[in-house]
């Protein structure tokens, strides 16, 4: 899977700081492709967003990109609400963890 050639800077140094390890984990497959470029595209956005830009909408505009990233990097194991797999051959207790 190769880096799509439309994604502006900041979203391509997400995905070249992201995606090597996430197909290593199996995280980033064709399924998935697509998530992921939206995640990148996302995160490029909310980096660039500046919520005192307008008085009126800039946080609630901030607000709603951070939660389209957090749900986006759910999917990837990006965001602490979702607890990682445990790696292979490691010990867990009857919960799983």
């Amino acid at each position: 899977m190769n880096k799509p050639k439309n994604l502006d800077e900041l979203a391509s140094k997400y995905w070249d700081r992201h995606a090597k390890r996430l197909r290593a984990e199996g995280l980033l497959t064709p399924a998935t492709f697509d998530s992921f470029v939206m995640l990148c595209r996302t995160h490029s956005i909310l980096e660039r967003l500046d919520p005192d830009d307008d008085p009126k909408t800039g946080i609630i505009k901030y607000v709603a990109m951070t939660r389209v990233y957090q749900q986006l990097a759910k999917g990837f194991g990006m965001h602490s609400d979702k607890p990682k797999a445990p790696q292979a051959g490691t010990e867990t207790d009857e919960f799983g963890l």
